[in-house]
Parts: C-alpha cells; structure tokens; sequence
C-alpha cells in the first residue's frame, strides 16, 4: 500500500515529544495525586510462596482469548520451572472490570499480586494507591532496558513524576480491517486505502447485501463504545469527549452531535451496519462477524486480532510476524478519519499494593516482559519494546499499516472519572439508538448529569 516505513530512530524520536507525537498512551498520572516513592524492596520470602497472578483471559469468550489463555498457561508453567519455590495461581476477572476490581479489593482488604491494568484508569489508580511503586524495583535495570519499554506514551501512562506504578506488555490500536475478495467482488480496488468518511460510506453501501453488512461498529453499554466509535468520530468533527482546560465532559457540542447523528443513520438510514451492533458486544459484532464472513469492513480492529485473522487465512505469515507477512482476503486500512486517528492504548502490568510478595510479583512480572514473552503474546497488540521493531519481520506493509495507525492515535481524556465519563456516553447513545430520543437534547442531558457530579477532576 506505499505506507511509509519508521525506523527506530524515528520512532524512538517521535516517542521523546511525548503524547502529541504517538498519540499512544492514555492518561498520565500527572492528573492524580503523587504517590510517595515507595522504600527499598523487601528481601524475597524464604519460604514457597503463591502469586495470586489477576487476568481477564476466558478460553470460551472468543478465538482470540483462546489464544491468549494459552500464552498465560505457559507463561505461568516456564516461570514456575525456573523458579520451583514460587506458585502462579491465576485468578480472572471480565476484561472490563479488572480496573474497578483491583480498587474495590484493595479498599477491602482483599490481596492480590500481579495484576493487568488499563492506561485510561491509571489516573484513578494512583489516586486510590492500590498498585506499588515500581522504582525501587526497577533499580537494576540498565538505561537500555528502561529505554526499550519507556519510548511509548503508554509507560507514561503509569509515571507520576519518579513513581512508576505500571509497565506496557504491548501498544495496541485500531483500524479498519476489510474483505479484499469482496471489494473485487463490488468493484472496489482493495490497495486503494479508503481516505475519509464519506469513502467509507459509499464503499459500505456496495458492500452491503442480503447477507453481509458493509460496515461493522459496536454500540452496546460498555466502554469500548466510545474509545472506538463515538469519540474518533467526535475527533473526525473537530470536538473533545472532555474539556482538560475546564475538566468536564463536552461531548454533547456540534461535533458530537455530528458524530451521534452519523452513528444513528449507519443503522436506520443507511442500513449498512446491523442493529444488532447496539445491544451486542464488542468481540461479537467486530471479530467473529468479520471472521464468518458477515462484514466486509469492521471498523476499530483491534491489533490484538491479528492472530485471529493469521489463523482464518486472512493474512499469511503475519503472526507470529515474519519477513514474509503478506495479505491474503484480508487487509486492514488506517481509520478514514480526517486526522484517522483511533484510540491507542495497551495493557499495563502492575504489582498491587496488598501483595504479601511483591519480590517476587515483580519477578514473575519480569519474566512477563521479556522480549521473547511478549513476542508471540496475542494480547500485547504491537510491540511494547522499541528494539522489537528493527526486525526485519515488522517491515511488511501490513505492520507498516498498522505502525501508522498507532502513530496517528490517541489516548482517551486523562480524568480520574473516566469510568463515568464512558458509561454516561455509552449510556447516552442506548438512549438516542434504542429509544430514538433527540440527539441533542439526549447529549446535553446526560452531558450535564455527568458535570454536575464530576466536573473539576
């Protein structure tokens, strides 16, 4: 697709201007409260120890989760080989809700040790002080280890000032990922990326029959509504989801009307992506239905997909990538916004602040980051360590792709209500897309209801 190709010079460079630059990480700690510089690690216990080891990986939710439950598996088992006095006892937890659990259990007690983290929530992280600070532990590390993890904004995303309370197993992103054997099918030329929205529609529209719907999005109540949908769309329009000069929602401006009224006529008007998209989840409607051939683009395809689309035969020789990575009747494109931006986050791993063992949390942990671990890890997107991308593997034009959308995506607003924020938009669009209800009186509402418990932090 002729997409230009970053070193890592240009990429370690872009990475040094912080989140204007990527666009990669989500919210930084420099909203929240500084937590305390935590003191000298403690020695590690003498006696076998068990790590309580908090995941979200369900083998049955969808292909992709299949996968990465196995790299868990043998993630815990080559740990435990290497380390017979320590035992990794998994504990899991809905993907959505991980954050709130690892808050509410330190609130009451409850103990954990390693535990996977959003970047969008680290603000609210470290206003509660539930993850340790991970400095002291780091203390060994050489400058070219901290380097390799530290050049992406999602590292940022756990530092507060010297305190760092989570590192990034991987930057994930989005895009549109397509059908090439049905754009040849309508006529459209499948190395021709698509470059705004009003492309996008019109390709939606000759793609979409009685069987395949042109255009996949997900609606339902949950966070990924508006991280991949409403709030590029609002980004597209020239609008914020959230003002950080004012610190309040401003979803329900010109912009987000735009994109609302946008969403609403892709299902009732132009018939081009399934209504079953606003009560379904976000795996459903995107992965699956792409993978069983009922879409022909789904928009916000996660980079933790890619194995999915390697294993469908979408794509050849892609993941684990390899110097012949190429695609077959699968592609994915940058997201035909105006600025063709998505949300960009990863996963963070972070030692909770009630683990009775946190020397050996951080180990495991440790082991978890190695450029060999995260290599073939589904979930980790796109590589979390810099040196990963000199290989001659992530050169192809399908990684390049991908590398360009994460250079042009951003993270969601850096507020300790993030949560809120996301339900209460979410929320909202039910409202507008399941009950009908006017747009901008919808959006002015449930903007307001939001301010008025949460503005100001």
């Amino acid at each position: 697709m002729g997409n230009r190709r970053l070193n890592r010079r240009q990429l370690l460079r872009i990475g040094t201007l912080g989140l204007a630059g990527l666009g990669l990480g989500a919210c930084t700690g420099a909203t929240a409260t500084t937590a305390p510089a935590a003191e000298a690690p403690p020695a590690a216990a003498a006696e076998p120890v068990t790590i309580k080891w908090a995941h979200y990986f369900d083998p049955l939710q969808s292909p992709a989760q299949k996968f990465n439950f196995e790299w868990m598996e043998r993630m815990a088992s080559t740990f435990e080989a290497d380390h017979p006095e320590v035992k990794i006892e998994p504990e899991y937890f809905d993907w959505d809700r991980i954050d709130d659990r690892a808050i509410m259990d330190f609130e009451a007690g409850i103990k954990h040790d390693v535990v996977f983290g959003s970047p969008q929530l680290m603000a609210k992280h470290f206003e509660v002080g539930d993850f340790i600070d991970l400095a002291p532990y780091m203390a060994g590390w050489s400058d070219e280890e901290k380097t390799d993890l530290a050049w992406s904004p999602v590292w940022a995303s756990g530092s507060n000032g010297d305190v760092q309370i989570a590192v990034p197993t991987g930057v994930h992103t989005r895009s549109l990922a397509y059908r090439r054997d049905m754009f040849e099918a309508a006529g459209l030329d499948p190395d021709t990326p698509l470059t705004s929205l009003d492309e996008c529609l019109a390709a939606a529209q000759a793609l979409t029959t009685d069987d395949v719907y042109g255009l996949g999005m997900s609606f339902g109540p949950a966070r990924g509504t508006i991280e991949l949908y409403f709030g590029p769309l609002i980004w597209h329009f020239g609008g914020e989801l959230w003002d950080p000069e004012a610190k309040e929602a401003s979803f329900a401006s010109e912009a987000g009307i735009q994109a609302a009224n946008f969403i609403h006529d892709l299902v009732y008007t132009h018939k081009v992506t399934p209504e079953s998209a606003i009560g379904g989840t976000y795996d459903d409607a995107i992965l699956v239905a792409f993978l069983e051939g009922r879409l022909a683009m789904g928009w916000g395809f996660g980079s933790y997909w890619i194995v999915s689309l390697e294993e469908g035969g979408f794509v050849k020789g892609c993941f684990p990538a390899t110097d012949a990575c190429a695609v077959d009747t699968g592609g994915v494109m940058v997201t035909p916004t105006a600025p063709g931006a998505q949300f960009t986050n990863g996963w963070t791993l972070s030692v909770h602040a009630l683990s009775e063992h946190p020397q050996e949390a951080f180990t495991f942990m440790e082991h978890l980051i190695k450029p060999d671990s995260l290599y073939d890890f589904p979930d980790a997107g796109l590589p979390a360590r810099l040196s990963l991308w000199d290989r001659p593997e992530f050169q192809s034009d399908f990684y390049q792709t991908w590398l360009e959308a994460a250079g042009k995506g951003r993270p969601m607003p850096a507020t300790v209500h993030y949560a809120e924020l996301a339900d209460t938009a979410a929320a909202c669009l039910q409202e507008i897309l399941v009950m009908e209800e006017p747009v901008e009186d919808t959006l002015t509402r449930f903007q307001d209801e939001y301010n008025s418990k949460y503005a100001g932090k």
